[in-house]
């Protein structure tokens, strides 16, 4: 193991974000995304409703108030971007209208944890990873999305190059109205068009700036706004400071492997 060992890494899917390191919040969180929090060796101290607690895994709504302490040790954490598939079936099957749940596990359901702090990345594994606690947590599984033609034509003009694309222009240039074509994307990929698009967006900025491009260009190519109303919306959403990747680039991975296509989670 390396020295930097509590120095997170972050790994970029499409319907959520993972990190895995040694987490402590500034502040108390209450973000947009939903959060499942999982320490990986032993459990973590988390305050929730004015008191702290002690637990192995924690899964927590949006907007739920909240502040981790999990100095000396490792958590596997995954916001869940709001209003995808994932999203839905965490809410629905484990919280239950409930704003938090803890959980005590003598046992970690993670066969094997993908340490690569200093290491080979291995996205694959950290999927594997996620996708195990998904499956424990919420009794959800992946399955291939159910694909059309005109959403696989949408998924592929965007892919190519998402910082030429907004979304409304899209619609048209499919022929469709942009409700029709957003309800489309929720029905196939889980989550709605928009969010869809920022989320490429926000991947090609991360790529650029890891080949060597300097903020204002990357944010110039990937089609971004400037770079307040992005860390903005970064914050917003994951109650994190968008300078933590920054400041982390090397450590962050965008998962474009073979199975990287669009789940939904039953």
């Amino acid at each position: 193991m390396a020295a930097n060992r509590y120095r997170a890494d972050y790994y970029l899917f499409r319907h959520f974000l993972m990190g895995m390191g040694s987490f402590r919040d500034r502040k108390v969180g209450s973000h947009e995304a939903m959060k499942l929090i999982f320490g990986i060796n032993q459990p973590f101290k988390i305050r929730l409703e004015k008191q702290w607690l002690t637990a192995r895994a924690a899964l927590l709504s949006c907007k739920c108030p909240h502040f981790i302490n999990g100095e000396g040790d490792w958590q596997i954490v995954l916001w869940i971007d709001p209003g995808t598939s994932l999203w839905n079936v965490l809410r629905e099957r484990s919280l239950r209208d409930r704003p938090w749940a803890l959980h005590d596990v003598k046992f970690s359901p993670v066969v094997e944890v993908v340490q690569t702090v200093g290491d080979t990345p291995d996205p694959q594994g950290a999927l594997r990873i996620a996708e195990t606690l998904i499956r424990v947590y919420s009794g959800a599984r992946a399955v291939p999305a159910t694909w059309d033609l005109g959403i696989k034509k949408a998924v592929g003009i965007i892919d190519n190059d998402p910082g030429l694309i907004d979304a409304r222009s899209l619609a048209r240039n499919l022929g469709m109205s942009f409700e029709d074509l957003n309800a489309d994307f929720r029905r196939v990929l889980g989550s709605g068009l928009e969010n869809y698009l920022h989320r490429r967006k926000w991947i090609l900025y991360i790529t650029h700036r890891q080949n060597g491009s300097d903020r204002n260009e990357a944010l110039k190519l990937s089609g971004l706004p400037g770079w307040e109303g992005l860390k903005n919306r970064f914050e917003g959403q994951y109650g994190l400071d968008l300078e933590v990747l920054e400041s982390s680039l090397p450590f962050v991975r965008v998962y474009e492997g073979p199975g990287d296509q669009p789940v939904l989670y039953l």
